[in-house]
């Protein structure tokens, strides 16, 4: 199965301003209303429950992300940690936090699929309100 890991850095100087910068929301009628993170990433639909945000006030918290990442992060952190580039803690270090979303192509159904079509890691570092940091793309076995 292919899986993909997409990391944003954001200028969300707060939880609760990374909360809201990544909250979506409904209309009266019930549609679906993409959150500001979602409109300045160019992604028109995520499943949210696959969305981690992560406040990174300083040089400790970054490398404490980086090492929860290339441990903790993925299911099979044998094959995923390698992907995790060297510097993405360097890439990070100009945003007070990140914003983390995942994906895969199971046989059961894709989960945020269109990550795997976005550009690579680093298109638009410092220019677009949510850069894309890293796109980190592995593979695993499937069960």
């Amino acid at each position: 199965m292919k899986h993909v890991v997409a990391i944003w850095g954001a200028n969300c100087r707060s939880e609760e301003e990374l909360a809201a910068f990544v909250e979506s929301g409904y209309t009266e009628d019930g549609d679906a209303v993409p959150s500001e993170f979602m409109r300045s990433a160019g992604l028109s639909w995520i499943e949210e429950d696959f969305m981690e945000i992560h406040p990174l006030p300083d040089a400790e918290s970054r490398e404490a992300f980086v090492q929860y990442l290339k441990q903790d992060y993925a299911s099979d952190p044998e094959r995923f940690a390698p992907q995790v580039p060297d510097s993405l803690g360097e890439s990070m270090a100009t945003y007070p936090s990140v914003i983390v979303l995942y994906g895969n192509d199971s046989r059961y159904g894709s989960v945020n699929e269109a990550l795997f079509s976005l550009g690579e890691s680093g298109s638009g570092a410092g220019q677009q309100p949510v850069p894309l940091i890293a796109k980190i793309v592995y593979e695993t076995e499937e069960r």
